[in-house]
This record gives C-alpha cells, structure tokens and sequence, in this order.
C-alpha cells in the first residue's frame, strides 16, 4: 500500500547449519546440495582448513572444514569452481527472514544466524596453498 509504513521482512533461501554451537546460514545463490559425509582423502602440506579432497558426483573436489563435525557436506560453487564445507550440523534447508538492515545475518525461530563468508574462507586456503618461492 503506498505510504503504508509496514515493512516487509526480506526473506533469503539456503541453508541453516550448527558450527560448533553457533547458527550460521550458507546462502542458495552458492549452495548446490547437501550429500553424504565424504571419503576425504589428505593432501600434504595443505592449509588446516583444507581437509583434503573428495569425489562428488564424477569429480574432485576439495573439502574445506567450517567447524569440528564430521557430517554431511554442503556442495557449494564459488568462483567457478565446485568444493565441499564439512563441519557443521545442518538445521534445516528453506526460506528464512533476513535481519531487517543486514543482508548478512538472518533470523530463525528468535536467533540470528551469520552468512558463511565462503569468498573469505577460500581466499585463505588459496592464499596459504601457494608454494613458497625459493630463496636466493
């Protein structure tokens, strides 16, 4: 209605996950599918966070630790490429209200649930991935 002073709440898809006691919400526009806990195999040297890889429907992807559980994995797409995030207890997948003012914080049931930062978390395991250069 115009000039009506209501506002409506902006609603965000995805997925609601428990990482180590805190809600935390892994947004649809990066989240492709939950599936079955991985066979994740070790690669040497890799960053902490960077449990090793895993197959996933065909092909390989790295698998990136969010927290300390080892249960299902969240499929996600991010800069072109496919990896998995593991360590967090999925809530509930859906539709949830967005934190009037914060695209980055949603609500659920009264609690409010951080966006994973997944540009952030792979922009580390990138960067600590690379090869040190040898010195002269």
């Amino acid at each position: 209605m115009p000039g009506s002073s209501l506002r409506v709440a902006a609603r965000r898809g995805g997925i609601l996950v428990r990482v180590d006691g805190a809600l935390c919400f892994v947004p649809a526009s990066v989240a492709l599918r939950i599936a079955p806990p991985p066979r994740v195999t070790p690669i040497p040297a890799a960053p902490p966070e960077l449990l090793g890889i895993a197959p996933y429907e065909g092909t390989i992807v790295p698998v990136i630790a969010i927290g300390s559980a080892r249960r299902e994995m969240i499929v996600c797409q991010h800069a072109g490429e496919l990896l998995g995030l593991v360590g967090g207890e999925v809530v509930r997948s859906g539709t949830f209200d967005a934190v009037p003012g914060r695209i980055d914080v949603i609500d659920h049931e009264g609690q409010r649930a951080q966006v994973i930062d997944l540009p952030a978390i792979y922009a580390r395991v990138q960067a600590s991935a690379r090869p040190t250069r040898w010195a002269r």
